[in-house]
């Protein structure tokens, strides 16, 4: 709704994307998250051509997760209620559309929301379970609490049809982001040193913090899966860096970096 609002408001290219539309895209790995719950999954793309029609565009990518009780994996009672802020990547995604409008921004930006609910129902995604992703890559879902990254790969997989100059996703996590970095810092990986150079300088001028963790290869062995290309967790150790990680297996055709917002968001 706040994305046709926005559309309508600015002129914007607003379109959304049902079930139906979601499934011809063969993304089994967002579909996989939002088959426990009632309410539909959505999945917005917001255009703004503000530069020459040649230029390749930034794409900025939001986790739209609108509650996150776990799903089958499910969360503690504690603290859940604060799951309603697990949307907060998608919300800071929209505000950045906003702010590039009321700037006159002279560039295209694609902005890629994937939203849906993490629910547990007897509909719902098991540990265990095996999706192919929209790349065709395999993923074993070993904890249905991991969704933000399932939601995610499949919107970067799609991302890639834009030809995008950068990419950056942004997403409420990992609760290991937390643990590292506290509220007042967020987390930046990228498969590019010199772009996330870039985005923390650009979070120094604007008092929003950001800090470079690694990415490297010998953190992508723990994702290994006997049963599929990936799995979707990597085990307690650097739970952030192997977030990403995960990530990464569906950026690799284009300069990509990922902010984990879990404590700042």
């Amino acid at each position: 709704t706040s994305a046709k609002k926005l559309g309508k408001e600015l002129g914007l290219k607003v379109e959304v994307l049902g079930r139906k539309e979601i499934e011809a895209l063969k993304m089994g790995a967002f579909l996989a998250v939002t088959q426990g719950a009632v309410t539909p999954p959505q999945f917005i793309v917001i255009r703004h051509q503000g530069g020459r029609a040649t230029d390749a565009p930034v794409v900025l990518v939001g986790k739209g997760i609108t509650f996150d009780t776990g799903g089958i994996s499910l969360k503690p009672g504690e603290g859940m209620d604060e799951m309603k802020y697990d949307m907060c990547g998608a919300a800071s995604v929209i505000g950045a559309m906003q702010a590039i409008i009321n700037m006159g921004l002279k560039a295209n930006v694609v902005a890629i929301i994937a939203s849906a609910e993490n629910m547990p129902s007897s509909t719902a995604s098991k540990p265990g379970d095996v999706y192919t992703t929209m790349s065709g890559k395999t993923v074993e879902v070993l904890n249905t609490d991991a969704e933000g990254r399932l939601v995610l790969c499949d919107a970067l997989t799609y991302a890639e049809r834009f030809n995008p100059s950068t990419v950056v996703d942004v997403a409420t996590l990992t609760g290991a982001c937390i643990i590292a970095l506290g509220h007042h810092t967020s987390a930046v990986l990228s498969n590019d040193d010199t772009f996330a150079s870039s985005l923390m300088d650009a979070g120094k001028q604007a008092f929003d913090a950001a800090w470079q963790l690694p990415m490297g290869e010998e953190y992508q062995e723990q994702l290994e899966s006997n049963f599929a290309d990936l799995g979707n967790i990597g085990g307690r150790s650097a739970g952030t860096i192997t977030a990403a990680c995960f990530l990464s297996r569906f950026t690799e055709s284009y300069t990509w970096a990922h902010l984990d917002i879990a404590g700042t968001a």
